[in-house]
């Protein structure tokens, strides 16, 4: 007997997703507002190629009475097949009188539980774990959102790993020292010198510059162990413009194979709905088991424009409907840190940076 699943959509479209990869049904209809009809059209795209599936899509009926009435509509419709309700997404009401409908008749009824990536079946109480291999890029087409670009891996961030362990685990010593020298590498403009910088602390720091080849050596260590690191052509954007704390957080968050993390990823500004102003450029973004990250990092001081580029990681974070975390070289204002947790983002700052796991 071929499989039906009924789905209640609602504005987040993974659930509605997750249920037909899991089940694999031979037919689907979607339960949705007049509003998630494009959404529903994403799903199907998103769907294709990965399972054999007819569609129908029913827009729910808003008056109580007539909504239950449909969902035993639904059930007389498909008389041959064998239905099930899938409940992890739709407004809690409907999701209620609903699932009533289908135990009535004597159906199955589904709860997707994302925040353990286990199926649920309602009625018997049995629980089936599930693994989600879900790419950055497919989560955010199923938002409708386009990625350009974003890099998944890059060798040379494992080889300087170890110098961007360094520059966390002794953050309160480096930033200072690499803020002063970043003014007197801006001052230099365009015709860079050979240079040496040293950091008198505890640990050794040593940075020097080479003109001629564009490279920018360092060493550093205690005294006992020092280790050595060179970078030619970028050896600027690493030190100066956050370069170690994007690839330290990378580093941080890329743990386990079943993640999907991307670095510098780059949206499309036209899938982005207009007047909404959103990052488009996102230092991390990682999907991990039925959750997507946003990881956006400050190398700066906080100053009025770090306020503005919240907010606009703020909407892009809800646009995504991912979680977000931002990473601040420096100590933040506590105006900072109450914007930031008023918008529901985990700030890390200081060697919390270099002990980061989720």
């Amino acid at each position: 007997m071929p499989l039906l699943e009924v789905c209640l959509v609602d504005d987040s479209p993974l659930t509605a997703y997750l249920g037909a990869i899991l089940r694999k049904p031979e037919a689907i209809v979607w339960l949705r507002t007049s509003q998630q009809k494009t959404m529903v059209s994403r799903i199907e795209s998103a769907l294709s190629g990965k399972i054999n599936a007819t569609y129908e899509s029913r827009e729910i009926q808003p008056e109580i009475e007539d909504f239950v009435e449909q969902c035993r509509q639904v059930i007389k419709d498909y008389p041959e097949h064998e239905i099930v309700l899938n409940t992890g997404g739709g407004d809690p009401l409907y999701v209620l009188l609903a699932a009533e409908v289908f135990k009535q008749a004597d159906k199955e009824v589904n709860f997707i539980d994302t925040n353990h990536s286990r199926l649920v079946n309602v009625r018997s109480g049995e629980k089936k774990s599930f693994q989600l291999n879900l790419t950055v890029n497919e989560y955010s087409a199923l938002q409708g959102i386009e990625i350009e670009s974003g890099t998944r891996y890059d060798p040379e961030i494992g080889k300087r790993s170890g110098l961007s362990y360094f520059i966390g685990n002794n953050v309160d010593d480096v930033i200072p020292f690499i803020d002063k020298i970043r003014q007197e590498w801006n001052d230099m403009g365009d015709n860079k010198q050979d240079i040496q910088w040293k950091m008198n602390a505890q640990h050794r720091f040593v940075v020097t510059y080479e003109a001629a080849g564009d490279k920018m050596r360092f060493r550093f260590g205690n005294p006992e162990r020092q280790k050595t690191m060179e970078i030619v052509g970028s050896g600027a954007d690493y030190l100066f413009n956050g370069g170690w704390l994007r690839e330290l957080v990378f580093l941080r968050v890329h743990r386990s194979q079943y993640d999907d993390v991307r670095l510098d990823v780059r949206l499309n500004r036209n899938s982005i709905p207009e007047g909404m102003r959103a990052e488009s450029m996102i230092d991390i973004a990682m999907m991990k088991g039925c959750h997507f990250y946003i990881f956006q990092c400050f190398s700066y001081p906080i100053t009025r424009e770090s306020f503005i580029e919240l907010s606009a990681v703020q909407n892009t974070i809800k646009l995504l409907n991912a979680k977000g975390f931002v990473f601040l070289a420096h100590h933040p204002y506590r105006g900072f840190l109450e914007r930031a947790s008023d918008s529901g983002i985990g700030v890390i700052y200081g060697k919390r940076i270099a002990n980061f796991s989720i």
